[in-house]
């Protein structure tokens, strides 16, 4: 695992930040919306804390986990399902679109179809600097 210090030290500020942000709302300097943010983070901060611990703990799981990263097939699945989701996001979000606007929700069919509009452009951007690099 690349960088193992340092990604303890940034979990450890997302759980920092997440604690923060709950003790923020139950003084009532915040909403809801951001001790559930918090708590989210808060979660994610200590599975991975976890994580770490057993990756520098358990000389089987830190071989297992760094040859996963190494591996050019898993590589292969792990951008494949990166593909698969775009085009099921874009797919979804575009049907969405129609979806809300005959529904009469035209902000939600506005913001549906800004998704499929920045997808759309990402892709292209993305393509035009590929196609230059390979």
């Amino acid at each position: 695992m690349k960088s193992y210090g340092k990604r303890v030290y940034i979990s450890i500020f997302w759980l920092v930040l997440g604690a923060a942000l709950v003790i923020l709302e139950f003084i009532g300097k915040l909403d809801s919306f951001w001790s559930g943010m918090g708590a989210g983070l808060m979660a994610i901060a200590i599975l991975q804390l976890i994580r770490y611990a057993r990756y520098s703990r358990d000389s089987e799981y830190r071989e297992k986990v760094d040859t996963a990263g190494k591996d050019e097939r898993n590589r292969y699945i792990s951008n494949k399902a990166w593909a698969w989701a775009g085009y099921i996001f874009v797919i979804a979000s575009a049907v969405a679109t129609v979806a809300f606007k005959v529904a009469g929700q035209d902000e939600l069919s506005v913001a549906c179809g800004c998704g499929v509009g920045i997808m759309v452009m990402l892709y292209w951007i993305s393509y035009l600097i590929l196609s230059r690099k390979y």
